[in-house]
């Protein structure tokens, strides 16, 4: 995995992963004519048959972030031709996961995450990218308290859009002493579940480190991370008014 320094960040390893994330919008031609690389070298990068330069690498990276093209394909994949965010379009793309794992790297590679938590299975994919991207540890928090787990880690919060209390469990041994964790979570409204996991992490004596989000439907979320104590959020596209914000 590369680490977070000025120079990994020109490396091959990331520009092709990038280039793999945006194969989800744009083809091989249109790459070619927005990147000035050849389509068909485009291909061997994306098809792991060759790697960049660094210099060719740098190239690509920095025609990227000129032509936002992550921002537009987060637009296309998140909101689509509708403008309505589809859940299962992101949290089952691994594309578009490389992407956010991307993002995920950019704003926390230097926080030494060992463990990215996902607050339910449906997050799993999810937190598992992202913590490739960082070197990190993956789990999923359940609602169900799996016999088998053992002695478990638990908290609970009211849920407002199901009029409930949701109980979310963890194995003991899932969080170690001193287990730096980042929270991954796809699309939410208010994050009630974050002050949750927050407790779960102090109950073994982790440290909550920072949270990351897809799309948030609402401005709850903000309220639920003080509560938590986190101060570190990454909310990539958020409802604003009539319209979505994509922040990178």
């Amino acid at each position: 995995m590369p680490s977070n320094s000025s120079e990994d960040k020109e490396c091959s390893y990331v520009a092709v992963r990038l280039l793999s994330g945006l194969k989800e919008v744009f083809t091989f031609k249109e790459l070619e004519e927005l990147l000035g690389v050849p389509a068909q070298v485009l291909w061997r990068y994306t098809s792991h048959v060759q790697f960049p330069e660094r210099s060719t690498a740098k190239k690509l990276l920095d025609a990227i972030q000129e032509r936002r093209l992550l921002e537009k394909a987060i637009r296309e994949i998140v909101l689509g031709p509708q403008g309505v965010v589809a859940e299962w379009k992101l949290l089952f793309n691994p594309r578009f996961l490389n992407i956010v794992g991307y993002l995920a790297w950019k704003h926390f590679g230097e926080d030494e995450i060992d463990l990215v938590l996902a607050p339910s299975e449906r997050d799993s994919a999810l937190a598992a990218v992202v913590a490739d991207w960082l070197g990190a540890d993956a789990c999923a928090a359940s609602e169900r308290a799996w016999v088998n787990w053992g002695k478990l880690l638990s908290a609970s919060y009211h849920s407002s859009e199901r009029g409930e209390i949701v109980y979310l469990h963890l194995p003991r041994d899932a969080i170690e002493k001193g287990t730096r964790v980042l929270v991954a979570k796809g699309v939410t409204r208010n994050f009630e579940s974050l002050p949750a996991l927050a407790t779960i992490v102090e109950q073994a004596k982790g440290v909550l480190s920072g949270a990351i989000v897809v799309a948030a439907l609402g401005e709850g979320w903000a309220e639920s991370a003080a509560k938590a104590g986190v101060k570190k959020v990454k909310v990539i596209v958020r409802r604003s008014g009539s319209g979505y914000e994509i922040s990178l």
